[in-house]
C-alpha cells in the first residue's frame, strides 16, 4: 500500500500538472458566467452584493458590507477579475472579521469555486486551522453541527486543503479522522482531512490570488459511492469517489449552502487584510477566470 508520504514524495517528483479548463473558459473575465444555465450562485462584488434575512434564500445572510468594517467591497486593490472585489479586515488578536452564508437550490453534486489573496506582508496564525470556505448538506444548527460539511482550509503551512464531517450523521464529526487514516488517505496538514493524491497544491502566495475550487458528490444513502474534489488554480490535488457522504438515516440529504468565513483559531498576529472574489457554485465544474 502507498503511504501518504510516499504519495507526497512520488507527486513532488510528478510532471507538472495542467490547468483543467472548465465551464468559466467559456465566458472570458467571468462576464456571462452568471446567466449559464449550470450556475446556482454567481458574486463578482461588481454590485452591492444582495442580503437576505437570517436562513432565507436570495442573497448573502449573517454579514454586513460596510467601509471601515469587518468586510467591505473594494476597488483599491487589483480584482481577480472586474474592478471589485471583497475585502476582509483583519484585526490583531482576532479569530476573524465575519462570515457569509448563502442559500443554494438544494442538489445532490455542487461545484464552489472562489478566489482569495493575502496581503504581501501576510502574517499565518500559529495554531490550528485556518478554516476558510464551507459546503453544506442537509440541517445545519452550527458550521460544527451538520448533517455534511466540506471544508476548505489553508493551513499555517499555506497550503490548501478538503475537510470533512458529518456531525449528525453515524461516522459523527471526528470518525473522519479515523476512517481516512485506516485507509491511508489522511491529509499531511490538519485533521479529517483528503490526502493530495492527484498533484500537490501550489502554495498561497501573498499577494497574489489563489484559486480554489471544490466538488462534492453526494452518495446513495446508506452506500459508499460518494466524492469530493479539490483544485488549486485548476490543478487536481484530491480525487476521491468511494465516500459514504449520506447514511441510510439521512436519504434526503441535499447539497443547500455554501459558507465564507475565514476563521483563524489562535487569533491575528496583527492588524492585515486579504481579500475574496469570483464566487461561483454550479452544478457544473467551473475552472479558473480565463483572461479576456
Amino acid at each position: 500500500m502507498t503511504t501518504v508520504k510516499t504519495l507526497v514524495l512520488l507527486l513532488a517528483l510528478a510532471p507538472p500538472v495542467e490547468v483543467e479548463e472548465g465551464l468559466a473558459a467559456k465566458y472570458p473575465g467571468d462576464v456571462g458566467l452568471r446567466d449559464d444555465p449550470s450556475v446556482l450562485l454567481f458574486e463578482d462584488f461588481e454590485q452591492e452584493p444582495k442580503k437576505a434575512a437570517w436562513m432565507k434564500p436570495g442573497g448573502w445572510f449573517d454579514q454586513e458590507f460596510k467601509p471601515g468594517s469587518g468586510c467591505e467591497v473594494t476597488d483599491q486593490v487589483p480584482a481577480a477579475a472586474g474592478k471589485r472585489c471583497l475585502q476582509f479586515n483583519l484585526k490583531k488578536s482576532k479569530q476573524g472579521s465575519g462570515g457569509m452564508f448563502h442559500l443554494v437550490k438544494p442538489v445532490d453534486t455542487l461545484y464552489f469555486r472562489y478566489y482569495r489573496m493575502f496581503e504581501k506582508e501576510w502574517e499565518w496564525p500559529k495554531g490550528y486551522g485556518p478554516h476558510d470556505g464551507m459546503v453544506f448538506g442537509g440541517t445545519w444548527d452550527a458550521p460544527t453541527k451538520t448533517d455534511l460539511s466540506i471544508y476548505v482550509d489553508f493551513w499555517q503551512s499555506a497550503d490548501t486543503v478538503a475537510r470533512i464531517a458529518t456531525a449528525k450523521q453515524k461516522i459523527g464529526y471526528d470518525g473522519w479522522n479515523d476512517w481516512l487514516k485506516k485507509r491511508d488517505r489522511l491529509a499531511p496538514v490538519g485533521g479529517n482531512g483528503f490526502a493530495w493524491n492527484r498533484s500537490k497544491p501550489d502554495k498561497i502566495e501573498p499577494g497574489k490570488w489563489h484559486c480554489v475550487e471544490v466538488m462534492v458528490k453526494l452518495s446513495a444513502p446508506g452506500k459508499e459511492d460518494g466524492a469530493v474534489r479539490l483544485w488549486v488554480n485548476g490543478k487536481l490535488v484530491s480525487e476521491y469517489s468511494d465516500l459514504p457522504l449520506r447514511d441510510e438515516n439521512h436519504p434526503d440529504l441535499l447539497l443547500n449552502m455554501i459558507f465564507l468565513a475565514p476563521y483563524f483559531h489562535p487569533g491575528s498576529p496583527k492588524d492585515q487584510v486579504h481579500w475574496a472574489d469570483q464566487i461561483v457554485v454550479a452544478t457544473r465544474y467551473v475552472g479558473p477566470v480565463r483572461k479576456p
